[in-house]
């Protein structure tokens, strides 16, 4: 496999994590959060 192509595959999926890390992040972050602090309670 040529070492562009790699590199080409390493950014894409890279971006698509970030993408998805991103979109997810506030009602991913906000229902962890309201969960541990319920079962806490």
């Amino acid at each position: 496999m040529p070492a562009w192509l790699e590199v080409l595959l390493n950014l894409s999926g890279f971006a698509g994590f970030v993408a998805l890390a991103t979109r997810g992040a506030p009602s991913g972050d906000a229902s962890a959060s309201g969960r541990i602090n319920t079962d806490e309670r």
